[in-house]
């Protein structure tokens, strides 16, 4: 086949050689043209730019028109896509900027108590300018920190811009001052006793008024600009739990005991000091009621208590607070020569050495307590000390019953219980073939307790006051294992 270049006529072929060569000449020409230009302009030290388009820049250009964006208000009036001088001008021929005379009087129900506040007391302005401003402003800068949330206010409908203000801070300081003046704590009455005398503080009605209620008030009266109004409050009165009767009635000691102590135990004298103390100077108003474990409690030696001697299982062990319960029998007994209503009282699993049956009262934990009520109605005043030998207890009140009236106590032996069979236990620390009585047999007793009232020596009722069981105690006799 021939070639193609043969089939071309060579004139053609020169004519298409000459055609390339015109166009590289051309883009050469450009490049070189475009070299000196920018050599030309760099030596100039000035712009690369044609003389038409600096005259354009220098042309005075159209300014644009600012104005507020749709869905904004100033103190309620529309000035949605208004400029700063419409808007400025609307605002100012429609609120009243003055700021003389009174706006709001605060007064009680009862018109005892009356305060009337000016513009300048609440620090109250009008700053229209500022108000346009921050309308010019409203959601228009991006990098605001503000920007988002001025978006989506106006995204969710209209945003109402005020021109008055008003200092919060001293609205809340005036109505502070108010219940400072009205305000009272309710006290109740007091009692103590200091050289051997009652010293009473009287009783004190509380008053008290609904602060928040007047601020929020006040706050709406002052936002929607309604002036000359007033705010009226409530003056509330608390009685006190205990009036000055409750404690003006006591008359002297209505009701006492001493139980003595043998000295020489400072872990158990420690108990009985602590237990004293715990229950000294306590003050019980009509119808309350008293809990010794209560006023004892934590048994603990952070709370003061001691181990020593108390009943275990039937045996004399030491454990934290042992003693204490000399105390509580010291106060059973002076209640019921107080005649007070005695609610709860336990008695020991075994006789005690400072009480006879039915005359003690035990503490365990919290579920065996000494408990009573104050059923007179006047106050109690319970005194408890320690002396070198006795524990104390007074109880201060108001005697109801004729001089002529005395007491005594008694108890009855009801029934006696044998103990169980003697048993033996191996006791790896004693020598083997030696025993040793670890718990001596004892008898169970039930006694009453009675109480017997006189009148001028005449024996008038005989009242029952309790039963107490005491349990048997078998024999426990311990065998030596120790080779």
């Amino acid at each position: 086949m021939p070639n193609a270049d043969t089939q071309i006529p060579a004139k053609r072929r020169r004519k298409k050689k000459k055609k390339k060569s015109n166009i590289k000449s051309v883009l050469t020409k450009i490049f070189l043209f475009l070299l000196i230009f920018v050599s030309l302009g760099l030596a100039l030290k000035r712009p690369l730019t044609s003389r038409y388009y600096l005259w354009k820049l220098n042309q005075p250009k159209e300014e644009t028109v600012q104005t507020i964006h749709k869905g904004i208000l100033i103190d309620g009036k529309d000035v949605s896509n208004m400029t700063y001088e419409s808007a400025y001008q609307l605002v100012t021929s429609s609120v009243d900027t003055n700021t003389q005379g009174n706006i709001i009087t605060i007064r009680s129900s009862d018109k005892s108590h009356t305060y009337t506040y000016t513009f300048q007391d609440f620090e109250l302005t009008y700053d229209i300018k500022s108000a346009v401003d921050r309308a010019m402003g409203f959601a228009k800068d991006v990098t605001s920190p503000n920007w988002w949330r001025e978006f989506k206010a106006l995204e969710g409908g209209s945003v109402n811009l005020a021109v008055m203000s008003y200092n919060k801070a001293k609205v809340a300081s005036y109505v502070n001052a108010i219940a400072e003046e009205i305000e009272v704590d309710v006290k109740d009455a007091g009692l103590k006793r200091e050289n051997g005398q009652f010293i009473v503080t009287p009783a004190q009605i509380g008053y008290k008024i609904d602060k928040e209620s007047i601020l929020n008030q006040v706050y709406t009266l002052l936002d929607n600009k309604e002036f000359n109004k007033e705010v009226v409050f409530e003056i509330k009165s608390e009685q006190p739990k205990h009036k000055d009767a409750d404690v003006n009635g006591i008359t002297g000691i209505i009701g006492s005991y001493t139980s003595h102590y043998t000295p020489g135990d400072k872990n158990r004298i420690q108990n009985l000091k602590n237990a004293c103390s715990k229950i000294n100077t306590v003050v019980l108003y009509p119808g309350e009621s008293f809990s010794t474990n209560a006023h004892f409690n934590p048994c603990t030696e952070a709370n003061g208590w001691a181990s020593a001697g108390t009943i275990v299982n039937g045996k004399i062990e030491n454990s934290i607070g042992g003693g204490m319960c000399q105390v509580s029998t010291a106060l059973y007994m002076a209640l019921l020569n107080a005649e007070l209503k005695i609610t709860e009282r336990h008695n020991h699993s075994l006789k005690v050495g400072y009480a006879d049956y039915g005359y003690d009262a035990t503490l365990a934990g919290d579920y065996k307590d000494l408990k009573f009520v104050n059923d007179t109605d006047c106050a109690i005043f319970i005194e408890s000390y320690l002396t070198s030998s006795s524990v104390v207890v007074n109880i201060y009140g108001k005697e109801i019953h004729s001089p002529n009236r005395t007491l005594k106590f008694h108890n009855k032996l009801i029934k006696e219980t044998e103990p169980d069979s003697p048993v033996t236990k191996e006791d790896p620390t004693l020598p083997k073939g030696t025993t040793k009585i670890d718990v001596t047999a004892k008898k169970g007793y039930t006694y009453e307790l009675y109480k017997d009232v006189y009148e001028n020596g005449t024996l008038k009722e005989t009242v029952k006051i309790n039963t107490s069981r005491y349990l048997p105690r078998r024999q426990v006799t311990l065998i030596g294992t120790k080779e």
